[in-house]
C-alpha cells in the first residue's frame, strides 16, 4: 500500500470507531429519555436487547474490516 493509502485508512478507521461509539451512546440516550419514561418493561427490555445486539454487530463488522485492512497493509509490503 502507498503511504497516503495507509494514512487515509488509519484516519477512516479512527473516525469509524468514534462514529460507532456515538451511535451506541445516542441509542442508549434515546432509550433512557424517550422509552423509559413510559415504564413499559417489555418494550424497555426489547430495546436494550436490540441495542446490545446492534452494538455487537457494529463492533464485529469494524474488527473484521480492520483485520482486512491490516492484512492488505502487510501484503502490500511484500511485493
Amino acid at each position: 500500500m502507498k503511504r497516503r493509502q495507509k494514512i487515509s485508512g488509519c484516519v477512516i478507521f479512527g473516525l469509524g470507531a468514534v462514529i460507532e461509539l456515538l451511535l451506541v451512546c445516542n441509542a442508549y440516550l434515546d432509550l433512557k429519555y424517550i422509552v423509559e419514561p413510559f415504564d413499559i418493561q417489555d418494550i424497555i427490555e426489547k430495546m436494550y436487547l436490540s441495542i446490545d445486539s446492534l452494538s455487537c454487530a457494529m463492533w464485529i463488522n469494524y474488527l473484521v474490516a480492520l483485520g482486512l485492512f491490516i492484512y492488505l497493509w502487510k501484503k502490500g509490503g511484500k511485493r
